[in-house]
């Protein structure tokens, strides 16, 4: 059997992230190193076309009830004003965090709202959204388009969501600000959705968000845009979907729903940031016995065990039904994952230590036996397994082919050459299947970059790109390097399908 190479996910991966100041003592409150006074506002600045006066709380509480009707989508259920960021403040805080580009021209008026969405379930089911908001005081353009920003990987706990700007989350705030403040630095509305199951957490019939299922993350973050636009009419008619990482494969993801789901608009384009956009299969692959226990990759300290166990779990949770998460777990162990899922968040993995050394240690042996093999595509589903068709079948899934409409919207993808979390053999998987897709890629690969830095580098540009594709401004100036330059083959196992 060739050996299984697994990404490792490093600490700063995976991430779209709002960040707060560890002195915070409410994680819903905003952090006030960011808060500034607000430029002065301007005839320009767009006005929400509702009352914005909710409590913060109430974004996050039970939204009532939440009847099947597709017309809802995005329909926005709560607001709430939050601290103004001045120019200053917004420019302060990205050189704080290592931002490269040109100074920002723009403020932000911040909200935070909830708002109708469905889940990626069978039955389409009911739910809401919270999210952040953020508006230029200095607007780009007379008619700005609507951005949604995908954020990565936080955890799927209540205080793990990014509009919470909560210190749980910590360690992974700071590429939010690399990649959402240069946007609205810059002149442009944004919307950073947390996806249905973080707002009314734990609730009957609401199972937390679905890691990395495509058709859970999709259609919150397609819902986000229409929310934008209902909240803001005057923006216009053109989306464009910005994600890093894990955020990527959201925004990808949610390219490949336009077609079924629909939108608020024509998607002008989609920019992604070394995305997630891997064989799914990996997470179940990560199950061959010692291969996730190699140094670095040791529940308790690695993200690999994290991610796996996150995956799975909540995919079980929406998919299969309230309690069948934890079943997917080793006797025993089962009740302390569920606790670790509900509280912990990114890069706090201390819960899942006294569990087991290896990813294999977390799993119950015979859910691991099923699909491992069969995720690594060195075996087949026996006809009378269930188990394992069922989990093949979804791993599959949660990577979509881009067809249609979807294929010929502008893709930029940006990389760079010094990322360790997602490495050259793996992202050349996700450029092989975009290819495969004949999708408009554009490549924008940096040599001296890493996972987080090419944000510091790039943010800038990608907000140049936006700026031409929707407002007619110039083209950025071309980067470094193209896709001629990722060079290793895909790496498999697993299969690149």
């Amino acid at each position: 059997m060739k050996s299984l190479r697994l990404l490792s996910l490093a600490p700063c991966a995976l991430v779209f992230a709002a960040a707060c100041s560890e002195s915070t003592p409410d994680p819903i409150q905003p952090p006030p190193a960011d808060a500034g006074t607000a430029d002065a506002a301007i005839p320009d600045v767009p006005e929400p076309a509702m009352p914005c006066g909710d409590a913060l709380a109430a974004i996050y509480g039970d939204p009532g009830p939440l009847a099947s009707d597709p017309a809802q989508r995005g329909a926005v259920l709560k607001c709430s004003k939050d601290a103004d960021i001045s120019k200053e403040a917004l420019q302060a805080k990205l050189t704080e965090v290592g931002y490269k580009g040109k100074p920002v021209t723009s403020g932000a008026r911040v909200y935070r709202v909830s708002y109708r969405t469905e889940r990626g379930d069978a039955a389409s089911t009911p739910s809401v959204s919270s999210a952040i908001v953020y508006v230029p005081t200095t607007p780009a353009a007379a008619k700005l388009p609507t951005v949604i920003a995908a954020r990565g990987s936080r955890g799927q706990g209540p205080d793990c969501a990014v509009s919470k700007l909560a210190a749980a989350a910590d360690s992974v705030n700071s590429d939010f600000y690399r990649l959402a403040y240069p946007l609205v630095g810059a002149g442009f509305a944004l919307i950073a959705p947390d996806l249905a199951g973080y707002a009314n957490f734990g609730a009957a019939g609401n199972p937390p968000s679905v890691y990395a299922g495509a058709a859970d993350v999709g259609r919150s973050t397609l819902d986000g845009g229409r929310a934008l636009k209902k909240l803001f009419p005057s923006l216009d008619d053109k989306v464009v979907i910005v994600g890093h990482s894990q955020g990527g494969h959201s925004a990808l993801a949610s390219l490949a729903l336009v077609d079924t789901y629909g939108t608020s608009g024509p998607i002008a384009g989609v920019a992604v940031y070394a995305p997630l956009w891997l064989s799914q299969r990996t997470w179940g692959a990560a199950l061959l016995s010692g291969e996730s226990g190699k140094p670095g990759r040791e529940v308790g300290t690695s993200s690999i065990p994290a991610v796996v166990a996150w995956y799975h779990y909540t995919h079980a949770e929406l998919l299969d039904g309230p309690g069948e998460g934890k079943k997917l777990f080793a006797a025993g162990k089962q009740d302390a994952v569920k606790d670790w899922v509900d509280t912990a968040c990114w890069a706090n993995y201390e819960k899942l230590k006294p569990l087991g050394k290896e990813t294999l240690d977390l799993f119950d042996p015979a859910f691991a036996g099923a699909v491992r093999l069969a995720a690594a595509g060195v075996a087949q589903c026996p006809d009378s397994d269930a188990v394992c068709k069922k989990w093949i079948a979804r791993y599959v899934e949660d990577r979509p082919h881009l067809t249609g409409a979807a294929a010929q919207v502008p893709i930029l993808m940006l990389y760079g050459g010094k990322d360790t979390t997602i490495t050259p053999d793996r992202m050349k998987c996700s450029l092989d299947r975009l290819q495969e897709d004949k999708t408009k890629l554009t490549v924008c690969y940096d040599p001296e970059r890493d996972h987080s830095t090419i944000l510091d580098e790039r943010s800038g540009y990608v907000s140049e790109w936006i700026a031409n594709i929707t407002t007619g401004a110039p083209a950025p100036a071309a980067c470094p390097g193209n896709e001629s330059q990722i060079t290793e083959p895909c790496a498999t196992p697993p299969p690149n399908d």
